[in-house]
């Protein structure tokens, strides 16, 4: 064999890969056939191994500058850091630096564990991908380069790939007191969903009655695009709840997919229904395996806390404070609390509220261990930005939690208020249209859209 045909092989943490066959062994013997263009995007990267590869650049190296869209690069890297088995909030092989592309990592390169706390959050946790104080430092600076919005992948392609609209799950007639648990379970499907990076998500938007009742999506998006419409019923099956999901086309109102899902299996029984319901799509599921938090308070008040108004906050509140008031609290409704008193203290009608929802978390120790979700980030986020008006930290994280999720609006109208107190009008404008356009039903997203842009 010559010196030319000689296989090329690279060693990535506990793999072997070999660039003649795409193929990845791992040390304890199995082995992975990557898919041609995942495969290019390993080899370039290895080759560049321990420097930020651009997103310019591996359009260059791997597509051979054929125009993509928006999701085509982070889809591809999330492949292959499910292939190599790396986590994105703590990467020990593969990277993404925030506004400038992505980086194999070597040893030098590997970022430090710093267990400082902040607020009983360590900022190894909280940050996810802000390596040092210096690179963050450098992100910012040269961000005017290319604004943070233009790197979400769905809320800001041309042309997803498949869109799915979730409306709110219904309830019989005879079945209004179980409100609370339709929104619920409405929730934690969204919260799923919105994880998968090969579809967009939309909430609440199907107006039947109207000429387009997508509300503008083929519109926007082209009549090509696969657009279909989730809806559940809650129901009684014996003496159980059950939700019966029903996925359809609205063109034709053809029934694409349908599932059960009984109350009591929670989220480890919703999750693998979504999977097979993104199998029959042929859009590539998740490996989320658990909500945050099982309970209804909890997803009733992710709920209206993200309908961002005084009072919808209110509720989520007194629900969250419920959860506070009991002998165990998740992590999740006590990092969700924190983030709610934050971004509402200063407001009038909530003082008597915020202030009752403080005294409980005062209560509570604050080394609390944040789950590594897309949640947490979204919600220590919010504590940065509204307690410190830190806005370059709040960013960075609100970033991190779109790649994991880049259907979470709240997310994108938090960049908005970031940008905004950084005096950035027009890119708080542009977070907000986005956000808007993934959750229509929040109408303080409108609200905050005209008063934006009418101001001088």
């Amino acid at each position: 064999m010559s010196e030319q045909q000689k296989p090329i092989l690279y060693t990535i943490g506990n793999w072997t890969f070999k660039t003649s066959g795409n193929e990845l062994a791992h040390a304890d013997g199995h082995k992975l056939k990557l898919e041609d263009k995942i495969a290019k995007l390993l080899e370039a990267l290895c080759v560049q191994r321990g420097i930020i590869v651009s997103k310019e650049q591996l359009i260059d190296q791997v597509w051979q500058g054929r125009e993509l869209s928006e999701q085509t690069i982070p889809v591809a890297i999330s492949k292959l850091r499910k292939a190599l088995g790396d986590d994105i909030n703590n990467p020990t092989m593969l990277a993404t630096v925030p506004r400038q592309g992505y980086q194999l990592l070597d040893e030098q390169t590997r970022p430090q564990t710093n267990q400082r706390k902040l607020f009983g959050f360590s900022i190894a946790q909280i940050a996810g991908a802000i390596l040092v104080a210096a690179v963050v430092s450098l992100i910012w600076t040269i961000g005017a380069k290319e604004d943070p919005l233009d790197r979400i992948q769905l809320t800001n392609s041309e042309k997803p790939g498949v869109i799915v609209t979730i409306n709110d799950v219904r309830t019989t007639d005879n079945e209004e007191d179980k409100i609370p648990l339709a929104i619920a379970v409405s929730e934690m499907s969204s919260y799923y969903l919105s994880q998968v990076p090969d579809i967009l998500v939309i909430r609440h938007w199907w107006n039947l009655d109207a000429p387009d009742p997508t509300g503008g999506i083929f519109t926007r998006y082209g009549p090509t695009t696969p657009v279909y419409s989730l809806k559940g019923i809650l129901i009684k099956d014996g003496p159980d709840d059950v939700v019966s999901f029903v996925l359809s086309d609205p063109k034709n109102d053809e029934i694409i997919w349908s599932g059960m899902h009984p109350i009591s299996a929670g989220s480890a029984g919703l999750f693998p229904m979504f999977r097979s319901m993104l199998t029959r799509l042929q859009v590539a599921p998740i490996t989320a395996s658990s909500a945050p938090d099982e309970t209804v308070g909890y997803w009733r008040a992710r709920y209206f806390m993200q309908l961002s108004n005084p009072s919808a906050a209110g509720i989520a509140v007194e629900e969250l404070a419920a959860l506070l008031s009991v002998d165990e609290q998740s992590t999740a409704s006590y990092t969700s609390a924190r983030a709610l008193a934050s971004r509402w203290k200063d407001n009038p009608d909530l003082a008597e509220q915020i202030a009752f929802l403080s005294q409980r978390l005062d209560q509570i120790s604050d080394e609390q261990d944040p789950a590594q979700n897309h949640f947490a980030l979204v919600d220590k986020a919010s504590t940065l930005l509204f307690d410190f008006s830190d806005t370059k930290s709040a960013i960075i994280l609100l970033e991190t939690a779109l790649e994991q999720a880049p259907g979470d609006h709240y997310a994108l109208s938090l960049i908005g208020e970031a940008k905004l107190m950084g005096g950035d009008t027009q890119a708080a404008i542009t977070a907000y249209e986005k956000a808007f356009r993934l959750a229509p039903y929040a109408k303080a997203y409108g609200a905050r859209l005209k008063e934006l842009k009418n101001r001088p």
